[in-house]
């Protein structure tokens, strides 16, 4: 499990240089107007993806290893086209009664390449999702590290060789990365697909979709919570101001990816096992892990002065030291909800993640609409804050009633930092690990 994190943790460090890479090259060649266009674009395929994953996404990988993978297949492929096609109609009818709200959220001339995305991403995840399952994190892993590979190579081309200087570099960048990732994927999961439809597909597509609807719903409210500020600095800053909030948040939110990588291997270990006592002393060494790594990147990012953030991404950005540090207990309860959320799903029991998310949605819009006319760009990264914060609070007591987990044993141990350090050991060693074995 230690070099499945690690892996995964290496992959997303690579992701993480990459996404300041193009934050940079954003800043300096695209500018704020389009880096709030980027962000617009980005959330309505988000949006997208939380439907289609009703029956392709955390469900996917619960059920992977207990349902047959040929009809998990079948039942998401047809799930996806029918919410492309939903989406789509809904979208031109949105556009006929609402015009001006609709550009608002829909950049105007976007929307063929918002779908195009949208269908390349949901096809793609599917495909991760079956390999998470599966525990194939080594393949999945790989596959990733040449997606956003060939996106970060592709967006330099454009800029600098193609000279294409506006937004579009990056949109055209993202649609041939998911056209990689999704024919990599696709490859893979076919040449180890189990064959045959054994199952009642009909009673699969019950489970999945009970499982699939609390989880996200769930999802769906924890991306509002991230996302709906977005809509909220747009429509009351204009969309410069939503691009220097979104190059913060892309900042300081990679750090996410510390915990997003530990969880991964987290949910699928514990969605493969029977053992409860496991997943919660599994959940409360990674807690520890993950918290502690993150605190320590959010350390290291607000140690570069100001003058620094200046240099790398022009004047026009100059408030991106200030959201960084509005959202650092934000990035901080981050790191823990993450792992409270693939504790609760991969027993099975998403509804604790929807509450959670639920309760703060309800902080999101509160604090939104007070601090953000106010303060801008750092009123939304107050509100994401206070939103992660009370989010990670209602998960924590349900997670102690439920175990009986007291919050000294969350401290940090000796023995922690024991472990901590032979996986530092172990990563600095992996190669002559690997050539061992």
């Amino acid at each position: 499990m230690v070099n499945k994190i690690l892996g995964t943790t290496l992959s997303r460090i690579l992701n993480a240089i990459i996404n300041l890479a193009v934050i940079i090259l954003i800043s300096r060649y695209i500018g704020r107007e389009g880096y709030g266009i980027i962000g617009l674009v980005v959330v309505a395929i988000s949006i997208i993806q939380i439907f289609v994953d009703l029956l392709g996404g955390g469900g996917l990988i619960y059920f992977s290893s207990r349902k047959n993978q040929l009809a998990l297949l079948i039942i998401s492929y047809l799930w996806i086209l029918i919410v492309l096609i939903a989406f789509s109609l809904s979208a031109l009818a949105f556009k006929d009664f609402f015009p001006q709200l609709f550009n608002e959220i829909i950049p105007p001339g976007e929307e063929q390449s918002i779908l195009m995305l949208a269908v390349l991403n949901a096809f793609m995840l599917t495909h991760y999702n079956l390999l998470i399952g599966r525990g194939k994190i080594k393949q999945y892993n790989v596959i990733f590290v040449i997606q956003i590979s060939g996106f970060i190579s592709s967006f330099v081309y454009l800029l600098l060789v193609s000279q294409v200087r506006d937004y579009t570099a990056y949109i055209t960048s993202l649609e041939i990365s998911y056209g990689m990732g999704l024919i990599l994927s696709g490859y893979i999961t076919f040449r180890r697909l189990s064959p045959g439809l054994n199952q009642d597909t009909r009673e699969t597509i019950g489970e999945i979709f009970s499982f699939g609807l609390i989880s996200q719903i769930a999802n769906g409210f924890h991306i509002l919570n991230k996302r709906i500020s977005f809509y909220f600095v747009s429509s009351m800053a204009g969309l410069s101001s939503l691009g220097v909030y979104n190059a913060g948040v892309q900042l300081s939110e990679g750090l996410r990816l510390i915990g997003q990588s530990i969880s991964l291997v987290q949910f699928s270990e514990i969605s493969n096992s029977d053992d409860k006592i496991y997943a919660v002393s599994l959940t409360v060494k990674l807690m520890k892990l993950s918290v502690l790594l993150t605190f320590i990147g959010l350390v290291a990012l607000l140690l570069i002065p100001v003058g620094a953030y200046e240099y790398l991404f022009t004047k026009e950005f100059v408030g991106i030291k200030y959201i960084i540090l509005a959202l650092s207990p934000g990035v901080l309860a981050l790191s823990a909800n993450t792992i409270f959320s693939h504790y609760f799903s991969g027993l099975g029991n998403p509804k604790i993640s929807l509450w959670a998310n639920i309760v703060g949605f309800a902080f999101t819009v509160t604090f939104a609409i007070v601090l953000i006319p106010v303060f801008g760009y750092l009123g939304a990264a107050l509100t994401a804050s206070v939103s992660y914060s009370s989010t990670v609070v209602y998960q924590y007591y349900v997670f102690k009633k439920q175990t009986g987990v007291m919050f000294r044993q969350w401290l940090p141990e000796k023995k922690d930092f024991i472990d901590f350090k032979i996986i530092i050991l172990t990563l600095l060693n992996y190669k002559n690990i690997e050539d061992e074995h």
